[in-house]
């Protein structure tokens, strides 16, 4: 591997046909260190000529007379390939507490003091990298392994976990990946709650056979809607004491200042800091002498009891013990409306900021499936700057990079980024500041199951793996096909 130009941060070096190198790899560069972004021909002097004057005559009408040896050097030529590599940073010698000499990673690169015709190439060793990073996986280390040359298993640390989105098209990844994240955080002790919009965690306690796997007794799952628990969910209620009465007006589009707003604080004064329900309230309207008022009353009563969705639950102590011992509490959303949903969303938000607030859980992780089709931008921006000081720290997955705010990108800890085509999406992804825009690019030749990652999961540094499989899980999430 030569040298042979370098612009900004771009290397671009040539490399021989039977020379081993493929996007992701990492180049040590006489100390520099350069990542494989992109692989392509060499258009070297003369070749570009000597391919095009044979395209133009007819094989036919022409006969070669050239050499062996000759002709090997013309081909090997014609085959020679260009690696754009992109500058990372430099490897400095260091020594460690123990007195051992120890090589660290460090970013930027103020010198450029190698030669093009002297610079020794070589493919750098993965643990190499890890050990420069300060990266190190203890215990089974089976989550992903890199892409290079020389493949290294790559895991994702707990305690690096944070503000996260895991991005990628349709049918490249991204909720596989999300599902062994999750897996994870539960050998973790940590607790995830999940808004589940299309059903895909439903089954991850079941092994292949349709049976309980290790992670059984880790997983709750609530269903708004749900008339009776079964074997596999339970009802998921919010208790009508557990809501203001303001909220309670705004669910069911109740205008402010209104004589029916007015009822309903009444209502929530006359039984502060005590239990009721829909039946308590029913009842208290039947007092009401107005009776356009009382009307507006029992209707809106009657679509919150046909919600089914208020009620008495203990999800408060489920979350504490939850937060406790760790595990996954799934909140059903498949088969909810968008305005069922808005409530349910809503409510176990307001829920976790009381809970952080009063330091009555650990902190936990919250899964958001395509969060902008149930949380709004403001909402979102509260739950980025104000619930991660709480502890509660949000993973956003999705196909489509462009409907979150920027504020997510200014603040994330992680990206993990699988395939896109789309150029407006890669752009997108480039403004989370860790990558710069041509690095995101590769993205387009990666394959189903391979991503990026970048973050505080790789010290900064953007690592291309590729998903490895889950065993004794039923993952699910497969997109189901018109004709089998």
């Amino acid at each position: 591997m030569y040298l042979l130009t370098k612009e900004g941060d771009d290397l671009a070096i040539v490399f021989a046909p039977e020379e081993k190198l493929r996007i992701g790899d990492n180049l040590d560069i006489d100390g520099i260190v350069a990542q494989v972004i992109d692989i392509q021909f060499a258009d070297l002097r003369g070749v570009l000529e000597h391919i095009l004057r044979k395209s133009l005559i007819t094989k036919s009408e022409t006969q070669e007379h050239i050499q062996p040896e000759v002709k090997s050097i013309i081909d090997s030529l014609t085959d020679q390939k260009l690696a754009i590599a992109k500058i990372r940073g430099r490897l400095v010698e260091t020594i460690d507490e123990t007195e051992k000499p120890k090589k660290v990673f460090k970013t930027g690169l103020s010198e450029f003091n190698i030669s093009r015709s002297k610079a020794k190439i070589v493919n750098l060793n993965q643990q190499e990298l890890f050990d420069a990073l300060d990266l190190c996986f203890p215990g089974t280390c089976d989550f992903a392994k890199t892409l290079s040359t020389d493949p290294k298993s790559f895991d994702v640390l707990a305690e690096r976990w944070g503000i996260n989105l895991i991005t990628g098209m349709k049918g490249s990844g991204k909720s596989y990946a999300a599902k062994r994240i999750l897996l994870k955080l539960i050998e973790r002790n940590v607790l995830t709650i999940v808004f589940d919009l299309n059903g895909e965690y439903l089954n991850l306690w079941k092994a292949e056979e349709n049976k309980p796997n290790r992670y059984s007794p880790a997983f709750r799952i609530l269903k708004p809607g749900l008339t009776r628990a079964t074997a596999f969910e339970s009802p998921f209620l919010i208790p009508l004491n557990e809501i203001s009465y303001d909220d309670f007006a705004k669910f069911f589009n109740v205008p402010e200042g209104s004589s029916t707003y007015q009822q309903i604080f009444q209502f929530w004064r006359k039984n502060k800091n005590i239990q009721f329900d829909l039946n308590d309230f029913a009842t208290f309207v039947e007092s009401v002498s107005n009776e356009a008022v009382k009307a507006a009353l029992v209707g809106r009563i009657e679509s919150a009891k046909g919600l089914g969705i208020f009620g008495p639950s203990n999800l408060t102590t489920t979350i504490s013990d939850m937060s406790n011992n760790g595990g996954a509490l799934v909140i059903n959303l498949a088969q909810v409306s968008s305005w069922e949903r808005g409530i349910v969303v809503d409510f176990i938000l307001r829920k976790l900021t009381h809970m952080g607030q009063s330091g009555t859980i650990k902190p936990i992780s919250l899964f958001l499936e395509e969060a902008q089709l149930y949380v709004d931008q403001s909402k979102m921006i509260n739950i980025l700057t104000r619930m991660r000081h709480l502890g509660i720290f949000p993973t956003f997955i999705t196909n489509d990079p462009r409907t979150l705010p920027d504020e997510v990108y200014s603040l994330l800890d992680n990206l993990i980024a699988f395939m896109f085509k789309n150029e407006d999406e890669l752009r997108q992804l480039a403004k989370s500041g860790f990558i710069d825009k041509k690095s995101i690019d590769a993205l387009k030749h990666l394959e189903k199951r391979q991503c990026i990652v970048v973050g505080n999961l790789t010290s900064n540094y953007p690592i291309f793996v590729q998903i490895e499989p889950q065993a004794g899980v039923v993952m699910g999430g497969e997109t189901k096909k018109l004709v089998s």
